[in-house]
């Protein structure tokens, strides 16, 4: 059979309606999943996390390629599919659970053909795991604001953020056709690889941004002595106080800096620490 076909025969098999409102569309063309899976890079003894695995397809291939498979489903309507489909397998682990909720066990890759409704979160989320690279599958539109250049229209807070942490590359393009049902928009497959900050500010930037819940006056102290800019928190503050940051925004929690905010930061804190 077909992946189109053996999708099918699963759904029917166990009674499921995709519902496209939910993000639920299952990639059913075997060129995107295989070249999905590559752009992973997994090497036989990797552990890979796999978020919102559906009826499997991606799973499948994913069991061929790695040394052990853990699948994230929130929908516990695809847990029996799952485990009918690979009713014997020695590789596979099924959590069931939100992802952006979960505590992750280890793992070397994390893959995702992402639901539109966590893309945002789940990128955001992403810098507090530990892993040596990520493929996802998102929309166009989320793929050009995550790939986008400083100065593009489309640039964001998402765009710095995700550049910030990690190199993002646009892998390929996949067509509507490539799913059931299909979705009103073509896809992404993109690659996201760890990267090491290159300044001192940027250091310090990504240590304050995983402070998510903190206040900024807060958060930044920490940071800065996390970064080695400064000892102390005597220190710290003292380097603050001649940011020259507006009171607005020292009284906001990290994760409400907007990109406006966040470049004035940077470019204050380029200034104290030259």
């Amino acid at each position: 059979m077909s992946l189109r076909e053996t999708t099918h025969h699963f759904l029917q098999r166990h009674g499921i309606k995709l519902d496209p409102a939910l993000d639920e569309q299952q990639l059913v063309d075997e060129a995107a999943v295989s070249k999905f899976v590559a752009s992973a890079v997994i090497e036989p003894g990797d552990t890979v996390v796999e978020v919102g695995p559906g009826v499997g397809n991606i799973t499948e291939a994913l069991l061929s390629a790695a040394g052990r498979v853990i699948v994230v489903e929130k929908n516990s309507k695809y847990i029996p599919v799952l485990l009918d489909r690979f009713r014997g397998s020695t590789k596979l682990e099924i959590i069931t659970g939100d992802a952006l909720k979960i505590k992750y066990p280890r793992h070397d890759l994390l893959v995702s053909n992402l639901p539109y409704m966590i893309s945002e979160a789940m990128i955001q989320m992403l810098p507090r795991l530990s892993f040596m690279a990520a493929a996802f599958i998102v929309p166009d539109g989320f793929g050009h604001r995550v790939t986008a250049g400083a100065g593009v229209a489309v640039y964001t807070k998402l765009s710095y953020v995700a550049q910030l942490y990690f190199t993002v590359n646009k892998v390929d393009e996949v067509p509507p056709d490539a799913y059931i049902p299909e979705p009103g928009t073509s896809t992404w497959i993109v690659s996201l690889k760890p990267r090491e900050p290159e300044t001192i500010v940027e250091r310090l930037m990504s240590e304050l941004l995983v402070q998510g819940d903190k206040l900024v006056k807060n958060g930044l102290r920490e940071a800065l002595i996390r970064a080695g800019c400064s000892e102390t928190k005597r220190q710290a503050r003292f380097k603050m106080a001649h940011t020259a940051l507006p009171d607005r925004v020292w009284s906001k929690s990290v994760s409400r800096l907007s990109l406006r905010e966040l470049i004035k930061m940077e470019e204050a804190l380029g200034l104290i620490l030259q």
